[in-house]
């Protein structure tokens, strides 16, 4: 039996998780995640520069921060790339409401399913940073039905008009599209039954992602 056992690697880097704690919060740094992960400070930088993997350990002890300090911990389920295929989070138990909203949950997840790389990329899409995601109600249809699976790239968080986005609005999440001019934001949808309503800027919002496909059942 070895002396030291083989640390156990998850598939998230430190420097996706810094620059993704980053977005958050502008002030944070480098030595910060070192005092959390239990690395030191002379080590991080070089971990961040090597895009050196988290071990499980330090990953459990980043979710618990991030927990603590109310921050998303969807960070720390990447999709994980083999060959020509992508194990893509799924986010069974989070809708994006294609209708009036439903509550903000998008840190769980449920499973994965593999996807193929060419098949992401053909929709614009990058690999590692898309999850599966189901929609619900009829404000999309009929393009985006109830119950379709909605291929999210978390990366696409810049408004592109015209293009669907998922999104957080005053705590609840939403699929539409948006169209963004200099003083504002329209959320639109395809069911012409549905009025375009404009973001309150003085409410939360937040871009989970840019729907890139939706995949239904037949």
């Amino acid at each position: 039996m070895p002396k030291y056992a083989k640390t156990e690697q998850t598939n998230t880097t430190v420097k996706y998780c810094y620059e993704e704690i980053l977005k958050f919060n502008p002030n944070f740094e480098k030595k910060q995640l070192a005092v959390i992960i239990g690395s030191t400070k002379q080590n991080i930088g070089q971990r961040i520069n090597r895009d050196s993997k988290l071990s499980k350990k330090e990953s459990d002890l980043l979710k618990v921060w991030l927990e603590d300090n109310g921050l998303p911990t969807k960070m720390l389920n990447v999709a994980v790339i083999n060959d020509s295929t992508v194990q893509v989070p799924v986010r069974s138990e989070v809708e994006l409401s294609c209708g009036t909203g439903t509550f903000a949950n998008a840190d769980f997840v449920s499973d994965t399913i593999g996807l193929d790389i060419n098949f992401i990329r053909s929709f614009g899409g990058n690999p590692k940073t898309i999850s599966v995601v189901f929609a619900r109600g009829n404000s999309m249809a009929d393009r985006i039905e109830s119950g379709d699976a909605l291929i999210v790239d978390e990366s696409k968080t810049y408004i592109v008009n015209g293009k669907v986005y998922a999104f957080v609005y005053d705590s609840e999440l939403y699929c539409k599209q948006l169209n963004k001019t200099k003083d504002s934001i329209m959320a639109i949808s395809f069911n012409k039954e549905y009025e375009p309503f404009e973001i309150d800027k003085t409410k939360q919002f937040a871009v989970v992602g840019q729907v890139i496909s939706a995949m239904k059942k037949i």
